[in-house]
Order: C-alpha cells, then sequence, then structure tokens
C-alpha cells in the first residue's frame, strides 16, 4: 500500500511545477510529521500483533519498512538538493482503523488468557493439584539436579548403545556361524540323498524280481526330505518350549524367592499371620474404645458428683451454721420450758385447790348430769303422783266392783233360796 502510494506521488510530483519557497518548507513540515507518525504507528503495531497473531506482525513490519524507506529517501533527496516533494497524502484512517482493531484483538485474547488460566486454576483445584499452582522452592537446585540427570542420561544411552552394538556383532557373529553350519548340513543332506539315489536307482525288489523305478526312488527322496523338515522343525519346537519352560521355570522360581532364604509361601503365611493380628489389633482397639467411653462416661459421673459434694458440703456448712443457732435457741428454749412448767405446776396446784373448793362449779359436765338428775326426779316424782292416783282410782273402782258383785251374788243366792 505505501509503495503504490509513494509512486503514485512521484508521478503527480514530476507532473506537476515546482512549487514556491513557502509551499516547499510546509510540505517538508508536513512529510516529517507525517513520516514520524508511521514510524511510531507500526511499532505500536508491532507491540500489539505480537499477543494477537503473526499476520498483523508482518504488516506492522511491511509498514516500518516501507515508512523508514520514505524517510531515508527524502533525507537522500535533500542531501544531493533535488528539491522536496509536493504534499504526500497519507490515509490515517486505515492505520487507525487497523490499529483498533488490533487492540481488540489483544483485549479479547488478554480475556481469553485469562479465563484459560482460571479454568486451569479449577482444574488443578478439583484435582487436588494445587502444589502446580504454586512457585517451585529450590529451582536452582531442580535445574542442577536436572543437569546432572541429563548428564547421567547421555551416559546410560552411550553404555546403551556400547551394549546394543556388542549384541549386535555377536548375534551377525551367531547367523555366520548359523549360516555355515546350515548350509554345512544341506550340504551333507545333499550328499546322502545322492548317494541314496545312486544306490537306489540299480536295486531290485526280492519277491518280485523287478527294478525298482526312478520314480519311487525320487518319492522316497522327496518323503525323506520332507519327514527330515518336519523333525527338524519338531526338534526346533522342542528347543523353543524347553527353553519357554526353562524361562518360566526360572520366572517362577524367581517369583517363589524373594530374596536369599525368602520364600512366597512364608511371605504368605506372614501375610495370614499379619491379617490375624490385625484383626487382633482391632477388637482390641475396639474394646479400647469402649473402655475409654465409659472411662468418660465414669469421669464425668464423677467430676458430676464431685460438683454435687462440693454443693452439699456449702449446704452442710450453711446446716451447720443453722443447727449451732437452733440448739443455742434449744437451750434457750429448754431454760423457758422449766420455767413455764414450774408456773405451770404451781397454777395446777393453785386450780386444784380452787376445784377443792368449788365443788362441782369447776366441771360443768357434772353440773350438766346434776340438773338432768334433777329434772329427772322430778318428773319422776310427778309420774309418781299420777300413778298413785291411777291406782287410787283403780281400787276405788275394784272396790266398788266387788261390792255390786257381792250383792249380785247375795241377790242370787236369795233368789234360789227363795
Amino acid at each position: 500500500m505505501t509503495g503504490t502510494k509513494e509512486n503514485k506521488t512521484k508521478e503527480e510530483t514530476k507532473s506537476k511545477a515546482k512549487p514556491k519557497a513557502g509551499q516547499v518548507t510546509v510540505a517538508e513540515t508536513e512529510a516529517k510529521t507525517d513520516a514520524k507518525h508511521k514510524a511510531s504507528e507500526p511499532e505500536e503495531e508491532e507491540d500489539e500483533g505480537s499477543s494477537g497473531s503473526s499476520s498483523t506482525t508482518t504488516k506492522s513490519k511491511a509498514s516500518k519498512e516501507s515508512s523508514e524507506g520514505e524517510v531515508k529517501g527524502r533525507d537522500e533527496s535533500q542531501q544531493i538538493g533535488n528539491a522536496p516533494l509536493g504534499g504526500i497524502y497519507i490515509d490515517r484512517e486505515e492505520y487507525l482503523a487497523a490499529h483498533r482493531e488490533l487492540t481488540m484483538e489483544r483485549q479479547h485474547q488478554q480475556v481469553l488468557n485469562n479465563i484459560l488460566h482460571r479454568r486451569l486454576a479449577e482444574y488443578y483445584k478439583k484435582r487436588k493439584c494445587e502444589h502446580v499452582l504454586k512457585p517451585l522452592e529450590g529451582a536452582v537446585d531442580l535445574e542442577e539436579k536436572y543437569q546432572q540427570k541429563l548428564l547421567s542420561y547421555e551416559e546410560l544411552k552411550e553404555k546403551a548403545e556400547r551394549e546394543i552394538a556388542d549384541i549386535r556383532k555377536k548375534v551377525s557373529e551367531v547367523e555366520e556361524t548359523y549360516a555355515g553350519r546350515h548350509e554345512h548340513a544341506n550340504k551333507k543332506f545333499e550328499g546322502l540323498q545322492h548317494l541314496e539315489r545312486s544306490t537306489g536307482s540299480g536295486l531290485i525288489y526280492s519277491r518280485k524280481g523287478k527294478p525298482i523305478a526312478d520314480k519311487t526312488v525320487e518319492r522316497f527322496l522327496t518323503l525323506q526330505r520332507r519327514k527330515s523338515e518336519q523333525s527338524s522343525a519338531l526338534c526346533l519346537r522342542y528347543i523353543r518350549a524347553r527353553n519357554a519352560v526353562a524361562e518360566l521355570e526360572a520366572i517362577v522360581k524367581n517369583l517363589e524367592t524373594l530374596g536369599p532364604g525368602l520364600y512366597v509361601y512364608q511371605y504368605e503365611q506372614l501375610n495370614i499371620d499379619n491379617q490375624n493380628y490385625n484383626t487382633k489389633i482391632e477388637e482390641r482397639e475396639d474394646e479400647l474404645i469402649k473402655n475409654r467411653t465409659k472411662c468418660t462416661e465414669h469421669n464425668q459421673i464423677l467430676a458430676h458428683i464431685r460438683e454435687k459434694m462440693h454443693h452439699t458440703d456449702e449446704v452442710i456448712d450453711f446446716a451447720e451454721c443453722d443447727l449451732g443457732d437452733a440448739e443455742m435457741e434449744f437451750y434457750r428454749a429448754r431454760e423457758d420450758l422449766g420455767m413455764i412448767k414450774s408456773r405451770r405446776n404451781k397454777l395446777r396446784w393453785s386450780l386444784e385447790e380452787e376445784r377443792l373448793k368449788a365443788g362441782l362449779l369447776t366441771r360443768k359436765d357434772l353440773l350438766r348430769d346434776f340438773q338432768a338428775s334433777l329434772d329427772e326426779v322430778v318428773q319422776l316424782g310427778q309420774r309418781k303422783k299420777q300413778l298413785e292416783t291411777q291406782v287410787s282410782r283403780a281400787s276405788k273402782e275394784l272396790r266398788h266392783a266387788r261390792k255390786t258383785v257381792l250383792a249380785q251374788s247375795n241377790l242370787h243366792h236369795r233368789h234360789h233360796v227363795g
């Protein structure tokens, strides 16, 4: 963009006439200010673009280089003596828009970075890996240890490479010996088959008396070759199985032996004993917990009883004080009681004397009985009088009745007699 604009401005200045001296100075000042502004803007864009993305950095670098080229070209033109170019038009809105976009992108990236850091912190807190967020202590020592580990790793790597080279060399030697022996065995077998073929071609059947055909000989030889291959394969399988069994036996033996004089069955027995002892320990711990709870309960009860004892001791002290006061009052009351009893006895004696003097006046019940008896005597006297009058009347009537009866009897006797 800047290069095309510079070319356009140069062409315009070439086509136009030379301006006046005042206009030249104004154009120079404007060009210098624009160049400074251009140089400052790409630097800001470069700083902001480094935090945002790589594309913005390339744009800022290109704009910076173009602005520096413009300034150098103008300086050279002024040094040579050429007249300064006319007023160069610079579209500042484009750079301002780019600056705003880059600042917005930088803020967006910063917010995104903060969010990601927060999520990482929450993740490590959930996983209980808070030590990751803390700064490392003794970083210098760790670096030294890391360097030592790297050196030891390099030494081990070189040692492993040497061992691998030795192993490869030994393997190549073994392969060469194997190839030589295999070739020698094949040659011997081929010679054996050639000898058998040469000897079997002229043989005759003992029963039939016919010569043996070459096809049968070849068939027997191929069968022999197959059987030899099968036997070699079986022998190889047997050797592999034997080696595998030996390796497994060694592994089992290594697994059974934990160390010199230490075996797995002893470990299992010790493990079983350990479990039994652990169960016993747990039972004893349960008993201890129960006893501790009982002890705490008894201690609480004892503390409560002690508090009650202190309270009762205080109550007893107050009661003893009250008892002393009550005993003093009791002794005083006893003395007063003796005096009162003596007075009572004197009064009793005087009352007895007065009672003897008064007779029945002092006893109301006797007086009441006496009055009642008197009233009864009066009533009985009146009743007696009534009864006496009734008896006198009855005797009079009886006498009169006797007289009448005697008179009637006399009259009746006289009548009978007459």
